[in-house]
């Protein structure tokens, strides 16, 4: 069984107070009954005194009584004159004056000459020798005897004449009125016992004749002791045992005290004391549960308010009214439920917001999100990004891009409505839902506030003008579920991205593209292991000679599942997963074996491969292009590194340092998709290049003069820089002949040669050779 604290505390009290009355009760008791048996003995004491003192008075009236009847005159005349009648009616006088029941006159030798009173006393003869031989001419004579059946205190005194010529005897009887008598000056019961065979037996006794066996019971002939007696009587008795006339008479006073009657007092005392224990421990108990109620209560309260505060309860407050400890625990308990229902709120809020912007985060966006779902007929879903984020923070510092994000996110405070829901899910991503409105709508937001943005913010002294990226999901249209909307649009926004849009909706499909490309990811590092890739190679000629120069190395994925994966279908996805340095690693270990096979064939040509953002940020990428040419003897510069703008653009300093390493120890490197870049003419010339290639999308549509005119201008510039120029996306005569007008040193597209696995560009070369007629050149 469980005891409370309330149970604990009353059964302490409890248990305190009766141990208090415990520990004073019975020591009370024992000194209180003490105290009764010594004042009984020595009321036993006292009555044996009081009936040692009775006898000897009782004996010295006796002596004198007979004293003055022997010294009358007449009773001496009577005697000489034989007047038996005169001697028996002095007898008779004397006796009743006195009390005695027996007188008598006997001659010296103990022959009755006349008797008085009891009638018995005519035939004594038998019993006055022996007191006529016990006394003596000097002194009197007191004896015991019994007489038909009854004892006799009786005192012989001799009558002179001048001479002692007879002897006088009284007799007083030893019966119940002496025992009445002697008890009321003892105030005990008084029994004169003889012993015989059967024990102490009552000659008489002041007890009732039903009660004076069992009072004598145990009573041993052991005068002046002290005994206990009457086992068989209630409490007993406190006997003490007095020769009546001398040990030698045989006859014993028993003086019983009623230990019933002497432990009268301390039952009394005793009853009282338990009276007052009893109330004591009722007091005890009742103060021991207002006591309980009175300290419990108020624990008890705050128990129940931790409780409820480890339940997440924190708005009832504790009402204790006390003004001592406990209410002072009450108020702390108060304040502390304050405080955490504060701190709560405050790790809540942070745990549901941004640190940074104070928007919501992600759980959050999607609990209020399906809400909104559940309240509005259409609501449109934006997943928003900032574009070269990372390039801001790279050049402005960490403080500047978290400056941006918070200005950003006042921006989408100040262009939203109350009912709209804001969400920041990373570093640069933010989530607007616009309730009520469809896509079109929530295309026409994202416009104007991509423009918002463009204006720029101000960080410091300096105004940045900022870019984004959307992608937009509807409900119903494109789902109900919130988190599955997020998603979704997150989805569009990576298609606009690809597609060098500002927004796109999201599309049925886009979700399975999606999960493809989570499936490529895991099955990329698998696909290294079982020899899934393959090398491609695509022939770069010279636009004057037509001669083939090199070859730029591309990859293509045998899925075992998927089929032929092209580079856009995977390689975005192995680098935003941080596997790209393993691709790019792959392909340049192909790529310096086939130039190895091309120089044990006497071919002078080169190949180029691309390289990624993170490769660029690699410091040890250096180290391992340094090895793989020395493992293959190649020269550095018959490999060529080609990067783009945007990647030198993530991380301007430490890709500038990588590439600076790179072209030092001798390999060339070449500026890819020039012109789709922002800023690549202002860090252009801090560039370590040796080409440039123009990106395909203006090489295609050269047939526009503005395109035609940004390429003019583009190999102008490399020129002028002493760079050389590679067109991509040649994909006829007249686009080769225009760039060859234009001064374009090299080219490759589809009208030269779709990629070819490496194990067939050797036969294309033989073809194009014999085509062609021109030799192979190596590239100066």
């Amino acid at each position: 069984m469980q005891f409370t604290f309330r149970r604990r505390v009353s059964i302490l009290a409890v248990a305190l107070v009766m141990a208090i009355q415990l520990v004073t009760l019975f020591p009370v008791l024992n000194a209180v009954r003490s105290d009764v048996e010594e004042q009984a003995q020595h009321s036993v004491d006292i009555a044996g005194a009081v009936f040692e003192e009775f006898m000897r008075s009782r004996a010295d009236q006796l002596l004198t009584t007979v004293d003055v009847l022997v010294s009358d005159y007449g009773f001496k005349q009577a005697w000489s004159s034989g007047d038996h009648e005169t001697i028996r009616s002095a007898l008779l006088n004397h006796a009743r004056r006195v009390g005695a029941t027996v007188g008598l006159m006997s001659d010296l030798d103990g022959n009755v000459i006349v008797s008085a009173g009891d009638r018995r006393a005519r035939s004594m003869d038998h019993v006055v020798t022996p007191l006529v031989h016990d006394a003596s001419l000097d002194r009197p004579g007191h004896r015991v005897l019994e007489i038909g059946g009854t004892y006799y205190q009786t005192v012989t005194v001799p009558l002179r004449a001048p001479v002692a010529v007879a002897w006088v005897v009284l007799g007083f009887p030893i019966d119940d009125d002496l025992a009445l008598h002697v008890q009321s000056l003892t105030g005990l019961d008084i029994s004169f016992v003889r012993f015989g065979g059967g024990g102490a037996q009552a000659v008489a006794s002041t007890l009732a004749p039903a009660s004076q066996r069992g009072a004598l019971s145990g009573l041993e002939p052991r005068p002046y002791q002290r005994q206990r007696t009457g086992a068989d009587v209630p409490a007993g008795f406190l006997s003490l045992l007095r020769p009546f006339s001398g040990e030698a008479s045989g006859l014993y006073v028993a003086l019983q005290l009623p230990m019933r009657k002497a432990t009268a007092a301390y039952r009394s005392i005793r009853n009282i004391l338990l009276v007052i224990t009893g109330s004591s421990l009722l007091l005890a108990v009742a103060g021991a549960f207002w006591l309980a109620n009175t300290v419990t209560r108020p624990v008890g309260t705050l128990a129940a308010a931790a409780r409820r505060m480890r339940e997440g309860v924190y708005t009832e407050a504790i009402d204790v009214a006390s003004n001592d400890e406990l209410g002072e625990l009450a108020e702390s308990f108060n304040a502390m439920q304050l405080a955490i229902a504060d701190r709560e709120r405050q790790i809540v809020h942070q745990a549901h917001h941004d640190s940074l912007s104070g928007l919501p985060g992600r759980e959050l966006v999607v609990s209020r999100l399906r809400d909104a779902i559940d309240g509005t007929r259409v609501l449109s879903v934006i997943s928003l990004t900032l574009d070269k984020f990372n390039g801001i923070v790279s050049s402005l510092g960490h403080r500047a891009g978290d400056e941006v994000v918070r200005l950003v996110a006042g921006l989408l405070r100040s262009n939203t409505d109350e009912n709209h829901i804001l969400g920041h899910l990373s570093a640069y991503e933010f989530v607007v839902v616009l309730p009520e409105r469809d896509a079109q709508q929530a295309e026409h937001w994202i416009e104007r506030f991509a423009d918002r943005l463009r204006s720029g913010v101000r960080v410091g002294d300096a105004n940045i003008s900022l870019q984004a990226t959307a992608g937009v999901a509807c409900s119903p249209d494109h789902g109900t579920d919130a988190a599955e909307l997020c998603r979704r649009a997150s989805i569009a926004r990576a298609q606009a991205r690809m597609k060098h849009k500002l927004c796109d909706v999201y599309r049925s499909g886009q979700e399975e593209k999606s999960r493809q490309q989570i499936r490529i990811v895991g099955d990329f590092p698998q696909a290294l292991k079982n020899d899934e890739l393959t090398l491609y190679l695509q022939p770069k000629i010279d636009c004057r000679t037509r001669r083939v120069v090199g070859a730029e190395a591309l990859v293509r994925w045998q899925h075992p599942e998927l089929g032929m994966l092209m580079p856009n279908a995977f390689v975005d996805a192995i680098e935003q997963a941080g596997g790209i340095a393993h691709l790019t690693r792959w392909v340049l270990r192909r790529a310096a074996a086939e130039c190895r096979m091309w120089r044990d064939r006497g071919l002078g040509l080169s190949v180029a491969a691309n390289i990624s953002v993170d490769d660029l940020l690699d410091e040890y990428l250096p180290y391992f292009l340094l090895e793989l040419v020395r493992q293959h003897d190649l020269a550095p510069s018959d490999l060529t590194l080609e990067v783009t703008e945007t990647s030198i653009m993530h991380n301007v300093r430490k890709a500038l340092t990588v590439v600076s390493c790179i072209h030092e120890l001798g390999f060339r490197i070449a500026i890819d998709d020039f012109g789709t870049g922002q800023s690549a003419l202002a860090q252009l010339k801090r560039l370590p290049v040796d080409e440039l290639k123009i990106d395909k999308s203006f090489v295609l549509n050269m047939a526009d003069r503005r395109d035609l005119a940004i390429v003019g201008t583009s190999i102008a510039l490399a020129h002028q820089l002493g760079l050389g120029v590679v067109a991509e996306g040649v994909e006829n005569e007249d686009v080769l002949n225009t760039l060859q007008g234009l001064g374009c040193e090299y080219a490759q597209g589809f009208h030269v040669s779709a990629p070819l696995p490496a194990a067939e560009f050797l036969p294309w070369l033989a073809r194009w050779k014999a085509e062609q007629r021109a030799g192979v050149i190596a590239l100066a």
